[in-house]
């Protein structure tokens, strides 16, 4: 796997995110404190505070202190976390992050509850940022775009006819939103100009797409323990991803695999449909399509001032496309 050459100053800066994320989800309460001790100190790549400091430097002229734009990474990484919390409830997942996920480990209650928890800690922490209104109101809408999201998701479970568009579509408001304002908002909050805020945007959409789509890819090539999540579940709670999808449109077993997918599905009748996916070349066409994705996106980024940060952006393309986890 390539590594993502991060520099010790924005590697500072992503540990005061951190620690900034600790302080402001304190509480008063001993157990909800251990529980976000935990779910902090498991915490992953840092992804979104990355590309919002990151965006933050491109075409810069606001004054915006360097605290300023930390806050604000910290706030978007807490959006983060709460809809993870989420997800892992609605997914009855037992791991996140290769560690026990928050309802396996405190139960399902508990765990809505401290969701919820974080996304009001998170909009308190907005509350004491210099934020013009239209950034505020872009970032209260990438919540609602989340949960439409999720609602999209849930209403195609176990839908054998889902299309490529239709997948693409939750995508774009369970993942790629929130990337494309983390990217795009440290740019606006820094007074870079509308075209290039526009065009991080657009990159952090072509980003989240690739990691969703590698992701699915994971769930065919990846190993468990590497991966940190149970493989193959998501088919048997009938959230089907790409590469299914491509297999249900263009194999010329689609009418099996279709009678094999359902709620009733068996391991056997698992291993029967991962057997047609990697025959019909759902995996291939899937990988395909996270390159186009990958082409697009460094299209873009060539359009961008030349600095630290589009090298960054230019090396988080490979970076992503060979993550294992």
């Amino acid at each position: 796997m390539s590594k993502l050459n991060i520099d010790s100053n924005l590697q500072s800066q992503l540990d005061e995110v951190k620690a900034l994320m600790y302080e402001n989800v304190k509480s008063g309460d001993e157990l909800l404190n251990g529980s976000l001790d935990y779910l902090l100190a498991t915490g992953g790549k840092m992804l979104r505070p990355i590309l919002l400091l990151t965006g933050s430097k491109i075409g810069r002229k606001a004054k915006r202190k360097e605290d300023e734009l930390i806050k604000l990474a910290a706030a978007v990484e807490t959006i983060h976390l709460a809809t993870l919390v989420h997800d892992d409830i609605i997914d009855q997942s037992d791991y996140r992050r290769g560690h026990k996920s928050i309802q396996s480990k405190y139960g399902q209650s508990y765990a809505v509850y401290m969701g919820d928890y974080l996304l009001t800690k998170c909009f308190m922490m907005l509350t004491h940022l210099d934020l013009e209104k239209e950034l505020a109101i872009r970032l209260a809408k990438i919540v609602s775009k989340i949960c439409i999201g999720d609602i999209k998701q849930h209403q195609k479970k176990f839908d054998v006819n889902i299309t490529p568009f239709q997948y693409i579509k939750i995508v774009a408001g369970k993942t790629c939103a929130l990337i494309a304002i983390a990217l795009s908002a440290g740019a606006y909050h820094a007074g870079a100009s509308k075209e290039n805020t526009k065009i991080l945007a657009k990159i952090g959409f072509k980003i989240g797409m690739i990691f969703q789509l590698v992701d699915d890819l994971l769930d065919y090539e990846g190993d468990a323990e590497t991966v940190g999540k149970d493989l193959q579940m998501d088919i048997f709670r009938g959230y089907y991803s790409m590469p299914v999808i491509f297999a249900l449109k263009d194999s010329k077993d689609s009418a099996e695999l279709k009678d094999l997918l359902g709620e009733s599905m068996s391991q056997d009748d698992l291993d029967r449909v991962y057997e047609i996916i990697k025959q019909s070349g759902g995996i291939d066409k899937t990988k395909a399509m996270v390159n186009k994705y990958a082409d697009k996106a460094n299209d873009l980024i060539k359009q961008l001032p030349n600095g630290e940060s589009k090298d960054l952006l230019r090396d988080l393309i490979p970076y992503l496309l060979d993550r294992v986890h």
